[in-house]
């Protein structure tokens, strides 16, 4: 199992839900809102990473695969002038490249 991959998701989601905690008690709801719901997308990776056994070639493809429901929803929120429905979507769509960008470089620093 990929434990590095793992811990970082872990680590990613308890800043998210940090992050969230102070927006909320700030007073700004839909930002914590939306931080929440980063904290999802980092959980969502992490939890395919464990039913992968680490294997970060399956990982990788999950990474592709997912969002593609995430993509066709922002297609239509934007396509009905949803904008909070198109913002959530592109949170999603932001935290998965920033997953995929920490997959790939994982994945590369294996190989040097």
């Amino acid at each position: 199992m990929d434990h590095e991959f793992i811990n970082w998701c872990d680590a990613r989601t308890a800043q998210c839900m940090a992050q969230q905690k102070a927006l909320a008690a700030d007073g700004r709801g839909d930002e914590a809102r939306f931080m929440q719901i980063r904290a999802n997308v980092y959980g969502i990776f992490r939890s395919v990473c464990a039913a992968m056994k680490g294997d970060m070639t399956q990982v990788r493809e999950k990474l592709h695969a997912i969002p593609a429901a995430w993509e066709e929803n922002l297609r239509l929120a934007e396509a009905h002038n949803e904008t909070e429905k198109a913002h959530i979507e592109r949170i999603k769509l932001e935290t998965t490249a920033a997953i995929r960008h920490y997959a790939d470089n994982l994945e590369a620093e294996k190989h040097d």
